[in-house]
């Protein structure tokens, strides 16, 4: 029933489809385990680490409870060690930007920050009470609507790849 020619180009587009999603797949695990990530347990006061990249950072709560509000109105001082110099931290939950990690966990970006010069950094949080016990941040270079627009990507090539192996197969047993 289905020409010859038909068959291929099916064909073509379920293998072209699970090249995308193979790629679509990595580039999104590359955005959101960056080696810059650091997370640290949100009931501590105050924590010192180390950003290795100049950019745009966000402040996300990392909370293992399914249900529950995530803290979004919390006032963070954050200084440069080497010089002691104050960097602003604007509050901006992202409810679009809030995802899963594959443990379940719910990640909600609620605070961000621009770093001009690598070295170590020392944040404060002095609302503790607002947290649980597992609460940790996480803190990430922003990914912006790059996240977003992978999620389209993977959607769009596993369509491409379903579909064309699916009519491949119905073009095969037709015969």
């Amino acid at each position: 029933m289905f020409p010859i020619w038909s068959t291929i180009v099916f064909a073509i587009a379920g293998i072209v489809g699970l090249f995308l999603l193979i790629k679509s797949i990595s580039k999104i695990i590359a955005v959101y385990n960056n080696p810059n990530n650091v997370e640290f347990s949100a009931t501590l006061g105050s924590n010192t680490f180390e950003i290795k990249q100049a950019g745009e950072y966000e402040i996300a709560v990392k909370r293992p409870y399914l249900f529950g509000v995530i803290p979004s109105k919390i006032s963070f001082h954050l200084v440069k060690v080497d010089d002691n110099s104050e960097i602003p931290v604007r509050q901006s939950v992202n409810l679009f930007s809030q995802r899963k990690d594959m443990s379940g966990n719910r990640i909600v970006p609620i605070a961000e920050f621009n770093i001009e010069q690598i070295g170590k950094y020392q944040l404060d949080n002095s609302n503790l009470e607002q947290f649980r016990e597992k609460d940790k941040f996480l803190i990430a270079p922003k990914t912006g609507f790059k996240g977003f627009l992978l999620i389209f990507a993977i959607l769009f090539s596993a369509i491409l790849f379903i579909g064309g192996l699916v009519m491949t197969a119905l073009s095969l047993v037709k015969k």
